[in-house]
C-alpha cells in the first residue's frame, strides 16, 4: 500500500452486516479511519468508503441490502457501486456502468471484545449527534462480536450420509418456504440419509402450515457451523426478496457440496452446474440430486473442492475489495 493512501469508512455504517468489507479493507490497506465529516449526510447503515491516494479520491458504495433496488443518491455520489443483489433486468437508472455484482457475504467477527468496545465507545461519542437509532448502532457492534472470525469458515471432512439443515420460515416468501420444505421432505423420505433439522419455529407462533417440518431444538451458532461442516451436502435457495442470502456465501466458504435452486440475481461469476453445485428447480430434481450425492462420492468431493475455490477467487473479503478499488470506471 502507498503510505500516503488514506481510507475513510462512513462512521454510521452497520458493522454487523458490513464487517466483511471492513475486514477486506484492512487486508488491503492495513489501516482505516471512521469518519462522517468527509461524507454526505447518508442514512445510518450506509456503507460508504473514500480512498484518498495522492490527492486522488475514489468513492465506493457497498450495498448489502436484500433488495435489488439501487439507491440513486448513493449511485450519484460514488465512483463504484458494489451490489450484492444485482439484477440488471430490474434497473432503471443512469450510470449503470458504475455498478458491479459482488456476490453474497455473511456476518463475521472482525474485532475481539477490547476493540469492539473501543470502536463502539469511540464512534458512539464522536458521532452521537448524527446517530438516528442509537440502540441499533450499539447492538450491531455486539452482534458483530458474537459471530465467528472468517478463518472459522474453512472446509473439513464431511459425513457420507448425515445431512443437517435448518432455516427460517419467511412470512412473505412462499417460494422460498416451499423449496426448503421440498428439500426437507426429500431428505426425510430417503432411507439412506440420516437427516437432522427442519424449520426454526417462528417467534409469533405462526408456522404457516409447516408445523410438521419444525425442528424443536435451538441451535447456537457454534454448533450450527459444526453440523453444517459435517453435513454430507447442503441446500440453498434465494431468500427474502430473492436475495442471495448469507447461507450461500457460508456454504461456499465452508467448501460444501450444494444443491440449489436457480439464482435470481447476478453473481460475480457463474456457478456452473455439476462443477460448483447442482441446480435443482423441482421436487423431482431435488430428490435426484440428494440421491446422486449420497451415491457418488467423487461428485461430492468435486463439488466441495470447487465451491471453496469459487469462494477464494470471487467472494473472499480481500478479493471483493480489490475488485472494487481496481475497477477502471
Amino acid at each position: 500500500m502507498n503510505t500516503k493512501t488514506k481510507v475513510y469508512i462512513y462512521g454510521l455504517c452497520n458493522v454487523f452486516y458490513d464487517g466483511y468489507y471492513i475486514l477486506g479493507l484492512k487486508a488491503v490497506y492495513g489501516n482505516f479511519e471512521f469518519n462522517i465529516s468527509k461524507f454526505p449526510n447518508f442514512n445510518q447503515g450506509t456503507f460508504a468508503v473514500i480512498i484518498e491516494d495522492n490527492n486522488e479520491l475514489k468513492n465506493i458504495i457497498i450495498d448489502s441490502r436484500d433488495s435489488n433496488e439501487i439507491d440513486t443518491n448513493w449511485l450519484e455520489w460514488c465512483d463504484i457501486y458494489g451490489k450484492i443483489n444485482y439484477n440488471k433486468e430490474k434497473l432503471f437508472v443512469t450510470n449503470e456502468n458504475k455498478i458491479i455484482a459482488i456476490g453474497p457475504s455473511f456476518g463475521i467477527k472482525i474485532w475481539d471484545l477490547f476493540y469492539t468496545l473501543y470502536y463502539l465507545i469511540l464512534n458512539f461519542f464522536r458521532f452521537k449527534n448524527t446517530i438516528s437509532n442509537k440502540k441499533e448502532f450499539i447492538a450491531n457492534y455486539w452482534r458483530q462480536y458474537k459471530r465467528f472470525r472468517i478463518d472459522c469458515y474453512t472446509p473439513s471432512i464431511s459425513s457420507e450420509n448425515g445431512v443437517f439443515f435448518i432455516s427460517s420460515i419467511w412470512k412473505k416468501e412462499e417460494v422460498t418456504n416451499k423449496n426448503r420444505a421440498l428439500f426437507i421432505e426429500c431428505c426425510k423420505s430417503n432411507l439412506n440419509i440420516n437427516f437432522e433439522g427442519g424449520f426454526a419455529a417462528r417467534t409469533d407462533g405462526d408456522n404457516l402450515g409447516f408445523e410438521k417440518y419444525v425442528y424443536s431444538k435451538k441451535i447456537h451458532l457454534k454448533l450450527y457451523i459444526k453440523k453444517i461442516k459435517n453435513s454430507a451436502f447442503v441446500f440453498n435457495t434465494p431468500a427474502v426478496l430473492n436475495c442471495h442470502g448469507w447461507k450461500l456465501a457460508e456454504y461456499l466458504a465452508l467448501g460444501k457440496a450444494i444443491i440449489s435452486t436457480s439464482h435470481i440475481n447476478t453473481l460475480p461469476n457463474d456457478l456452473i452446474n455439476g462443477k460448483h453445485l447442482i441446480y435443482a428447480d423441482s421436487a423431482n430434481k431435488i430428490k435426484l440430486a440428494t440421491e446422486e450425492l449420497i451415491m457418488d462420492r467423487n461428485l461430492k468431493f468435486k463439488l466441495e473442492f470447487n465451491s471453496r475455490k469459487y469462494f477464494e477467487k470471487y467472494l473472499a473479503p480481500r478479493v471483493v475489495v480489490q475488485k472494487l478499488i481496481e475497477d477502471k470506471n
